[in-house]
């Protein structure tokens, strides 16, 4: 009898930490790309994109999960690994200069 492990997660791609530093993230993960039809797209999470000029536009950096400070992609991981799928949890996010509060519901993590 086999069966996979079934991993909850917000299914989007984060910012290898070196790619975040590089990108002045010290602290925090950086969300890369967001699914269009995911539910954490649904729960308003913003990507990084290019800008007109080709600059970067930094997404939602996640720096705590249900007030658990995340310094990093592997603090997120772990943070999330405590969770089921269907969970809600709430993502306290930095968006330029402002901290929001989105609840995502965890759906399963393509690994």
């Amino acid at each position: 009898m086999s069966f996979k492990v079934v991993r909850a997660g917000i299914n989007v791609d984060i910012a290898p930490d070196l790619i975040a530093n590089q990108l002045n993230v010290r602290n925090g993960a950086l969300v890369l790309l967001v699914p269009a039809n995911s539910l954490a797209a649904k729960a308003g999470l913003n990507p990084t994109t290019r800008g007109f000029a080709g600059n970067i536009v930094l997404g939602d950096i996640i720096v705590a999960v249900d007030n658990k400070p995340v310094k990093s992609k592997a603090e997120l991981l772990k943070a999330l690994d405590e969770y089921n799928v269907g969970d809600k949890v709430v993502l306290m996010v930095q968006r330029g200069s402002e901290k929001l509060e989105l609840p995502v519901v965890l759906e399963e993590q393509s690994s």
